[in-house]
């Protein structure tokens, strides 16, 4: 690596998360879930067979790396690897040609017949798009299969319960998916829906609709081997929501929601630390300013100001100038003055004995129960105005990641100095 600022991440923290959701849904920990189908009954909530756990890596495993991410995942028994687009799941399937992969956002009809040429799992939801993928199935010599993306509330992506107006299609959602799953190129492997979290009240009337749903398909004799609806929030809110399948995300990253029973006991690692080194220290007599706009000026006394190679191009966001703080030689100093594109500034008067050179803990490094050992994305996410997952996607990719196991580093991956060396 060529660059003081860098972004660590621990795979084995990845793996302890993983275990944690396995422990939290009853899965088993020792490999991939049971391959038989999970049947459907009647407003059934739970499947006999166990939970299966399809991981989320999209947005390269929410900036940590999808690739090596996915490899630690998958040696763990997660059963399913799902991301946003069909380029995220092309570069899972380079690196690993046998694994399942869902892409839950939309293919456009001119791209699906690169998806089931690589056994790429779709998600559709209206007949033409149903037609499309079939065709290009069958021009490949291949069955494509797909999950069938539900809205029940959300109205972004997906097919809504009900009836149809006429002449638009079937008569009824569940008619249109019986008329899907009679292609003959097409396997409907599963059906989902994302909840919009915004109440128990709205969540309940959004999994009441998916389930109706579900029970009028059974009826024309449409069984789907996976009904998923929990993301991480869901799948620790609401139990009895998991059904066949769960998609962890953030959860497999350290982030867990605020308001769940299971957040206070549940063990998880932040597995990742975005860090730097103080390039130039500075001292301002009484009233000078740095950066631009002059939006900090030294107090009486004056400031010893650290200045680190990181800015908004790498992912500090700029909404952080002087609201930020980070970590240098344990000691908590703020961020003052305007954050630039490659640059910041800190104020290390504090700090006993700060020195060019000295690391300085941007984000994350922080242990359970132990206050003050780093910087939580919580506590990012306010002083931005934002949530825990817009903090860590937003790492850019010409910061450097690091990748470790037992302690040993396995991996780097410089965007920058690609093919370079």
């Amino acid at each position: 690596m060529l660059r003081h600022t860098r972004f660590d991440v621990d795979l084995d923290a990845v793996a302890h998360n993983l275990r944690q959701v396995k422990g939290m849904i009853g899965a088993p920990n020792d490999g991939p879930g049971d391959d038989g189908e999970a049947g459907i009954g009647a407003s059934s909530a739970r499947a006999a067979a166990p939970v299966r756990i399809a991981a989320v890596v999209k947005a390269d495993a929410y900036g940590l790396g999808a690739v090596q991410v996915a490899r630690v995942l998958l040696r763990e028994g997660v059963d399913m690897l799902a991301v946003a687009c069909l380029p995220e799941a092309l570069r899972l399937r380079r690196a690993y040609p046998d694994a399942a992969i869902l892409v839950m956002g939309h293919t456009p009809d001119e791209y699906l017949p690169v998806a089931a040429r690589e056994r790429v799992t779709c998600t559709i939801f209206d007949l033409g798009q149903a037609e499309a993928l079939a065709a290009a199935a069958r021009s490949a010599g291949v069955k494509a299969v797909a999950h069938v993306k539900v809205d029940t509330g959300m109205n972004r992506l997906g097919l809504k319960p009900g009836l149809f107006e006429p002449g638009t299609g079937p008569g009824s959602a569940a008619e249109l998916l019986s008329r899907m799953a009679s292609m003959p190129s097409l396997e409907l492997e599963g059906i989902f829906t994302h909840l919009a979290l915004y109440d128990a009240a709205s969540d309940a009337a959004q999994f009441a609709a998916f389930t109706r749903l579900v029970d009028e398909a059974a009826s024309l004799g449409l069984r789907f081997a996976l009904r998923h609806v929990c993301d991480s929030i869901g799948l620790m809110r609401y139990p009895a929501y998991r059904l066949d399948m769960v998609r962890p995300g953030a959860v497999l990253y350290g982030v867990t929601p605020l308001d769940t029973p299971l957040t206070g006991s549940a063990d998880m690692i932040t597995p990742f630390r975005l860090s730097t080194r103080i390039s130039r220290l500075r001292r301002l007599e009484p009233g000078e300013g740095v950066g631009y706009d002059f939006s900090y000026r030294a107090p009486d006394g004056g400031a010893l100001l650290a200045t680190l190679p990181v800015g908004y191009a790498d992912g500090y966001k700029r909404c952080l100038s002087n609201v930020a703080g980070v970590l240098v030689r344990g000691v908590r100093a703020p961020v003052v003055g305007l954050i630039c594109m490659d640059q910041c500034t800190v104020d290390v008067s504090a700090v006993p004995g700060a020195a060019e050179g000295d690391e300085v803990v941007l984000l994350g490094g922080d242990r359970r129960g132990e206050p003050g050992s780093g910087v939580p994305v919580l506590e990012m996410a306010s002083w931005a105005g934002t949530n825990r997952n817009d903090v860590i996607c937003s790492i850019g990719r010409r910061v450097p990641r690091a990748y470790y196991e037992g302690g040993e580093l396995v991996a780097e991956s410089d965007y920058l100095m690609e093919g370079l060396t």
